[in-house]
This record gives C-alpha cells, sequence and structure tokens, in this order.
C-alpha cells in the first residue's frame, strides 16, 4: 500500500483550508441562526400588534355563564362562557372600536374601547358597568375625558331630581348651560388628543351639532387622516358643509323631509303665521310629557294662524308613527329616522330634546327653548292683541 507522506507544510496548509472553511461555514450559519431570530421575533410581534386578547376576570360568575361582546350595541362581534370566574376573547378588529360586554344571564354590561392589544377586565357580578379596563389605550384616554366631566354629571343628576312642573322651564335653561359646559371640555379634550378615536366619537356624538359648522371644522383640521376616513369622520365632513346654524334674530333654515305616508315635505310649505318648530322623539319621556301642553294651546291658537311642526328624531318608523297616533300630534309630523343625525337636527344645533324654535311670518326665528308657560305667555302675546 501506498501511503503518500505529507510534509509538515502541506499539512498545516490543509488544516489552514480546513479552519477557513468550517469558519465560513460559521460565519453562514451564524448569519442564517441571526435572520431565522429576526424573522421569530418579528413573527411574534406582527402577531401581538394584529389581534386582541381579552382576559375577564369577573368574581362570583358561575361556570357556563355566556358572555357576549357586542359591535354598535346590536351586532354580536364574539361570545364565549366563563369557567373558574374568567373568560377569554381572542380575534382582530381593523382600529379601535367601542364595544359592549354583556353578561346574558344578568343584561349586565360594560361599555368599552376595544383594540388590537391584550386587554385585562376585572370586576364582579353586579357590578359589571364599573370593572377595571387595562390595556387599552383608547380607554385610558375616554376615562380621562370622563374624570374632566364627573362634576358637571352630577350636577345633572341632583337637577333630575329637581325637576316639577313649577320649575321646568327654569331647570331647562339651566341644563342647557351645563350642556355648554361639557361641549367646553370636550373641545379641550380633542385639542389634547386630536388622533384618538374617543375624540372623533366625542366629536360627532352631539358636540359638533353644538359647536356647527365653523367651529367643527376647525377641531376636524387637527385629526389624522386614519381618523378621517372612518364613517364618524366621513359624517363629521359633510356636517362641516352645512350651513351654521341659525339664531334667534335670524332667518329659518329651509330643509325637506318625509312624513308618515313616507312623502317628502319641505318646511318652507307647511309653515303659519307664526310656526313652532318642534324636535321631539317616541323615547323621550319629557317630549311626550309635555305634548298634551303644546296639543292645547295648538287647539287654542290655530285658527289664528299658529302650527306646529313636529320633527322626529326616532330611527324606528313603527315607534315614531305609534307615538303620533298615541299622542294625538295632528299636525305636520316629519321625520328621516337618522336620529340626531337628521339633516334638520344638524342644521340648527340640536343636541338634546325636547327642543324648539319659533318662527314668526317673515321666517325669523323669535325665540327657542319655549317651553310650558313661557310658551304660552309668549303665544299670547302674539296671538291676542
Amino acid at each position: 500500500m501506498y501511503i503518500r507522506k505529507l510534509s509538515k507544510r502541506k499539512i498545516y496548509n490543509i488544516q489552514d483550508e480546513f479552519y477557513d472553511q468550517n469558519k465560513h461555514a460559521n460565519m453562514k450559519n451564524i448569519g442564517l441562526l441571526i435572520i431565522l431570530l429576526s424573522v421569530i421575533i418579528s413573527c411574534a410581534k406582527n402577531n401581538k400588534s394584529e389581534g386582541y386578547t381579552i382576559n375577564g376576570a369577573l368574581r362570583n360568575l358561575p361556570d357556563s355563564t355566556s358572555v357576549v361582546m357586542y359591535l354598535d350595541m346590536d351586532t354580536v362581534l364574539d361570545s364565549t362562557i366563563v369557567m373558574n370566574e374568567k373568560f377569554r376573547f381572542k380575534g382582530k378588529i381593523e382600529r379601535p372600536r367601542r364595544v359592549m360586554l354583556r353578561i346574558e344571564s344578568t343584561k349586565e354590561g360594560r361599555l368599552f374601547w376595544l383594540e388590537n392589544k391584550m386587554i385585562d377586565i376585572t370586576g364582579e357580578k353586579g357590578n359589571i358597568q364599573n370593572s377595571q379596563i387595562e390595556g387599552s389605550t383608547t380607554q385610558d384616554e375616554a376615562e380621562l375625558l370622563l374624570s374632566r366631566k364627573d362634576s358637571i354629571y352630577e350636577k345633572m343628576e341632583s337637577l333630575r331630581d329637581m325637576i316639577t312642573d313649577a320649575n321646568r322651564d327654569s331647570l331647562f335653561l339651566v341644563h342647557e348651560k351645563m350642556i355648554d359646559q361639557e361641549v367646553e371640555i370636550n373641545k379641550e379634550f380633542i385639542k389634547d388628543y386630536p388622533n384618538s378615536y374617543e375624540s372623533i366619537t366625542v366629536l360627532n356624538d352631539g358636540t359638533m351639532q353644538r359647536l356647527g359648522p365653523l367651529e367643527t371644522g376647525k377641531l376636524f383640521s387637527l385629526m389624522n387622516d386614519s381618523l378621517r376616513s372612518t364613517k364618524e369622520g366621513k359624517t363629521i365632513a359633510d356636517f362641516i358643509k352645512l350651513p351654521a346654524s341659525p339664531k334667534v334674530g335670524e332667518q329659518y333654515v329651509d330643509f325637506k323631509q318625509k312624513n308618515m305616508e313616507g312623502q317628502s315635505v319641505k318646511f318652507s310649505e307647511v309653515i303659519g303665521k307664526y310656526t313652532l318648530l318642534e324636535f321631539w322623539a317616541s323615547w323621550c319621556g319629557p317630549c311626550r310629557s309635555s305634548n298634551p301642553e303644546l296639543i292645547q294651546l295648538y287647539e287654542r291658537y290655530k285658527d289664528n294662524g299658529f302650527t306646529i311642526v313636529g320633527v322626529s328624531l326616532d330611527t324606528n318608523k313603527e315607534k315614531w308613527i305609534k307615538a303620533v297616533q298615541q299622542d294625538g300630534l295632528n299636525w305636520q309630523n316629519l321625520s328621516d329616522l337618522k336620529g340626531f343625525h337628521s339633516k334638520p337636527a344638524e342644521v340648527y344645533g340640536v343636541t338634546a330634546i325636547p327642543e324648539n324654535f319659533l318662527i314668526d311670518e317673515n321666517g325669523i326665528i323669535i325665540a327657542r327653548y319655549l317651553r310650558g308657560n313661557n310658551l304660552e305667555k309668549k303665544l299670547k302675546e302674539l296671538l291676542e292683541k
């Protein structure tokens, strides 16, 4: 057998070559390992950011209790059951959304902001509405805004307990001032957090009607494109194109709505010598309780040129028509069934009902917020000369 002898130099050269090859291979392996780890970490981060996990812990809830999460108050987003006083939801949403967590057996609920994060909910049966929510940035912002308005809401609650037939008109004006204070707080919050989903929700949910198109437009301009492209953002974009809300001493703004038969009616075609433009709804207790007074005034002065045009902020046609028939409202009744986003409500800046505007024969708004004795005195002054 022939064995080729290698010189020490040759052996060293081969060892060096082998070492270099191994070194190169090891470096490639390390590089691949780094890339692999980066991909794993990236995937983990993406998985974390792309979905939400809700961990709920509600004391005293029995096993198998159904927990349902509603989107937009009536659309079921997900459901699960309680085990050992705990429950979990996992999923993904395109953007932060306000959802309702409801215990089906007790009908208790908790409204909160859901976003693609790890969210913890802790509470107990019988007090679900005060459950603690942790992990949602938008929810934290919403609770901050709520804390700024706590004192106003407390005053509003005490005010409701004081209402009687004798002081209702004066307390209504006090309530209106409180709403103005609330709107100012909302404005400051929107300026502080212009890119919060809570901000665009608050602006869309009554604040813009109170502020009017011009001031709403200034706040809307502070918000980013993501907020502007939402359903709420598009509603606000349409609103700021409207004319400014008319004030007392200014000309009324005409509009068109459908009556109960589905026919389009133009406001300017049904006004009288003096017209009360009355905003109300079937679900509004104070509206319904004041209807008998309106009927009396209508019957007393209709032959003198007084008329009423009711604009309902209902969203359900059957309930609207049923309320009109039950209360015996024999004047023009109109609605587009869009609630507070009704065009007349938006144009006239209506954010609370009952609300009304008294318009004279020249189309000038001569009074607003007239109720009970104040309305009766004004009509007597105008029509019993």
